[in-house]
């Protein structure tokens, strides 16, 4: 229960293969979840139980959108960077998503290109080799998990 608290949380560093675990694993919850909750839909006649699903799968993507975030922010703390950049990425996400939509080719590959290597430039990017100002080496001893 504490990592998944933890997963929340904006405090502190994470490591490069956490850092990819997590994300892994807020995508395969989500996913199992979204795809029962999209089963039980087409079990439920009521137009009342119908909503609240709908609901419960809202619901359920703001939380893995959330936590993702959460995630972001603390791998950004590892090469000790501001989680203020994470907005950024949501922006281009947005950016992307209106280029998608409008059904622009060039538009869509071009930031879709970017979306990916920014978020492939997260992943690999080594974090700092001793303390910074976000707390202690993840993984080190005496930094939490």
């Amino acid at each position: 229960m504490g990592a998944m608290l933890k997963t929340f949380s904006l405090q502190g560093r994470l490591n490069r293969l956490r850092y990819l675990l997590f994300n892994v694993a807020v995508v395969s919850i989500a996913s199992v979840a979204v795809s029962a909750l999209t089963r039980l839909m087409a079990l439920v006649g009521d137009r009342q139980a119908l909503s609240i699903i709908h609901g419960m799968v809202a619901l359920t993507y703001v939380l893995a959108i959330i936590a993702s975030l959460c995630l972001m922010v603390r791998r950004l703390h590892d090469f000790d960077q501001s989680g203020w950049w994470t907005p950024s990425v949501v922006v281009l996400h947005l950016v992307y998503g209106y280029y998608e939509a409008d059904d622009s080719l060039t538009g869509t590959i071009l930031m879709g290109t970017l979306v990916l290597a920014v978020h492939v430039a997260i992943i690999v990017t080594p974090g700092s080799k001793s303390p910074n100002r976000f707390g202690e080496v993840p993984g080190s001893a005496i930094a939490p998990v």
